[in-house]
């Protein structure tokens, strides 16, 4: 035997199993902290390129309302003056908020408008009927940046993710191989079950974000029907926990983004992206999107009378009446203060108008703490309802109309639903 042989054989397995562990301990805590730094600069990454591209889609929207106000304001003569004041007043609003898209843009690492930017100087120009198709192009350029930017950079977070887990595993794939070359006959139920666990983690897929879950539960089921060493155990059990904080984070980052915090509907923002997403696809398919616009009745009072906490009490009650009576497609939300919105895709006007009855009759029907000191000794609802494309030929106009009905329905006594047609027919009649 050479002398470098009797060396090794007479190494103690326990120095060498401290020796080994405090090293791959060193490892995994520069891991960690990395990943820790890493983490923290990606998801502020993704945040401020989801929240860029969410308000580029708002100023999108504000664009849109822009020139069809002022399509409508053209043909109106008769107030002349004021609409010249008060569009300029709307000219001057696109700007700030432009400006503050710009800065916005460069704070998150996007391109800003170059072509825009050189005419900032003749900004009412720059939205005047010749050049507004350039600027929706630039600005449409710059959303599908915004939005390729924001998946890469969450597709990003989730590589960072899985290399740190493959990165713990590496360390201990190394250490367990490490003790078990000088006590591989006490380590075979940490070798085996960690192979187990290699199997489980290769499963995970980043496009996939259902399988960091899929891949803990499995880990769970494993656990709880096959014999582990007590070192096992707990690995898998940190790593189960891991992978239940990715998800529970995705999951949080969701909600903030699409729900109404007061209601739990979805909020304005969301609601929006789909009635654009979903009057586009209408368009391509010949199909109808109906859109009602719903308003408590004297909210103001109820409010006033009894306070800011049962006012959103009685707005929690009504948002979940609103939510248990729409179908899996639909999109309740709320869209400001005491108004409601709810998205009805693939619907004409006569399914809506039932949809809007049996809900203004739940609603009226419904005990709400309080309501007997309301004018009609209930808390009711007024519903305007209005369908694309008999009504309106995009999502602004459709949002006016629908508001035009509300109004109508308020005018007429409260408590009713009005279809913007029949408001048509009546002027039509007239």
């Amino acid at each position: 035997m050479s002398r470098a042989s009797r060396a090794i054989n007479n190494i103690s397995p326990l120095r060498v199993i401290v020796f080994t562990g405090t090293i791959s301990m060193l490892i995994v805590i520069a891991g960690i902290a990395g990943f820790v730094i890493t983490q923290k600069n990606l998801l502020e990454t993704v945040e401020k390129k989801q929240a860029c591209y969410l308000n580029l889609v708002d100023f999108r929207g504000e664009l849109l309302e822009f020139e069809v106000v002022r399509n409508i304001e053209s043909h109106n003569s008769s107030v002349h003056g004021k609409v010249a004041k008060e569009s300029r007043v709307h000219v001057d609003a696109l700007l700030l908020n432009y400006q503050k898209l710009v800065v916005e843009m460069q704070r998150a690492g996007l391109p800003p408008f170059p072509v825009l930017q050189a005419t900032l100087r003749q900004w009412p120009a720059m939205l005047g009927e010749e050049n507004l198709g350039l600027f929706m192009r630039e600005l449409d350029k710059s959303i599908e940046q915004a939005k390729v930017a924001s998946k890469e950079a969450s597709v990003r977070l989730v590589v960072i993710n899985e290399f740190f887990l493959f990165f713990i595993l590496a360390v201990l794939l190394t250490l367990s191989i490490t003790a078990g070359w000088i006590l591989h006959n006490n380590y075979r139920q940490t070798l085996i079950p960690l192979a187990q666990l290699v199997g489980q983690l290769k499963l995970l897929n980043r496009n996939i974000p259902e399988s960091i879950r899929d891949t803990a539960e499995e880990m769970k089921k494993d656990l709880t029907v096959s014999g582990h060493s007590s070192d096992i155990d707990q690995i898998t059990v940190s790593i189960m926990k891991f992978c239940s904080d990715i998800d529970a984070k995705n999951k949080k980052l969701d909600e903030i983004y699409i729900r109404d915090e007061k209601t739990n509907l979805y909020n304005y923002r969301h609601f929006k992206e789909h009635l654009i997403i979903d009057i586009e696809r209408a368009k391509r398919l010949n199909d109808k999107v109906s859109l009602a616009m719903i308003d408590i009745d004297h909210f103001k009072l109820y409010n006033d009378a009894h306070g800011h906490l049962a006012g959103d009490n009685a707005l929690k009650m009504m948002a979940d009446i609103i939510s248990s009576q729409c179908r899996a497609y639909d999109v309740p939300s709320r869209f400001g203060g005491e108004e409601f919105a709810l998205l009805f895709p693939k619907t004409d006007t006569e399914i809506a108008r039932d949809i809007g009855e049996r809900l203004r009759k739940i609603i009226s029907e419904e005990s709400f703490p309080h309501e007997e000191h309301q004018p009609v000794g209930e808390l009711t609802v007024s519903i305007g309802i209005a369908t694309f494309p008999d009504d309106a030929l995009d999502w602004p106009t459709l949002i006016s109309n629908a508001d035009r009905a509300l109004y109508k329905a308020k005018a007429d006594g409260r408590n009713k639903v009005v279809m913007f047609s029949s408001m048509q027919t009546l002027d039509n009649q007239g």
